[in-house]
């Protein structure tokens, strides 16, 4: 979404990073009833995009993180890793990561192969994947 373009939920708090040169945009939704508050992400690596908000639990909080990985980016997770480690994360995003470990239909990638080896090297990651594609050509 551009800048000029609105996009409104009613009953959602919506963050949202605007679409621009170097930006394909992205959004976060929280329930308007659940507190919630925009934080400054993590480096995750140059000309990745990443978005972070921070939901209040009763005794706790949730940062969530958006990302998006252009195919011809790489991605640093180790800040993101060390965050995780000191608090609740959780990620979601487009990694353009293709390996058959994590269920992807296409040709495995570097990348591909560098998400699983972090999920391998670091136990405490969960992948959350029915197995579905998460993007159909055409």
């Amino acid at each position: 979404m551009s800048k000029d373009q609105q996009f409104r939920l009613p009953g959602y708090q919506q963050y949202s990073v605007p679409k621009g040169p170097n930006s394909h945009g992205s959004m976060i939704l929280v329930r308007a009833t659940i507190p919630s508050s925009e934080v400054e992400p993590v480096h995750c690596g140059d000309g990745v995009e990443a978005q972070a908000v921070r939901i209040h639990l009763a005794n706790d909080s949730l940062v969530v993180y958006n990302i998006y990985k252009p195919p011809t980016k790489r991605l640093e997770a180790g800040e993101l890793l060390t965050q995780a480690t000191q608090e609740l994360v959780l990620v979601a995003g487009d990694f353009n990561a293709h390996h058959p470990t994590i269920n992807s239909t296409t040709r495995m990638s570097l990348d591909g192969r560098h998400l699983v080896e972090l999920l391998t090297d670091v136990p405490e990651i969960t992948l959350i994947n029915t197995g579905e594609p998460t993007h159909i050509l055409g």
